[in-house]
């Protein structure tokens, strides 16, 4: 699973959530999308329901899907597993560049 995208744009994205968002008690939220840093400013992280999304200091960044471990999911295959988390980290994605736009 290989997912390219433009760290400028995830940057772009954290900004606009942490300046138009509102806060909540787990972060800055804005268009079901939260934004949350840690208190150094090494990394920031952008999040929704299925999918977490660490960018770091270096402008690296590190998808975290809903059920990591394909062994915790019931009746379904790895393939399947790592299907489904492809398809959750390019819809989480699509909501990060619409976003952008829309803002």
């Amino acid at each position: 699973m290989k997912n390219s995208v433009d760290v400028r744009t995830l940057l772009s994205v954290y900004e606009k959530i942490k300046t138009q968002g509102t806060a909540t008690d787990t972060g800055i939220q804005l268009d079901g999308i939260t934004c949350t840093e840690n208190p150094d400013g090494y990394y920031v992280n952008l999040s929704d329901n299925n999918v977490s999304l660490d960018i770091n200091f270096h402008n690296t960044y590190h998808f975290h899907t809903a059920n990591e471990d394909p062994d915790t999911v019931i009746n379904q295959t790895t393939t399947e597993f790592h299907n489904n988390n492809e398809a959750q980290i390019q819809a989480f994605i699509h909501k990060l560049v619409e976003l952008d736009k829309r803002y």
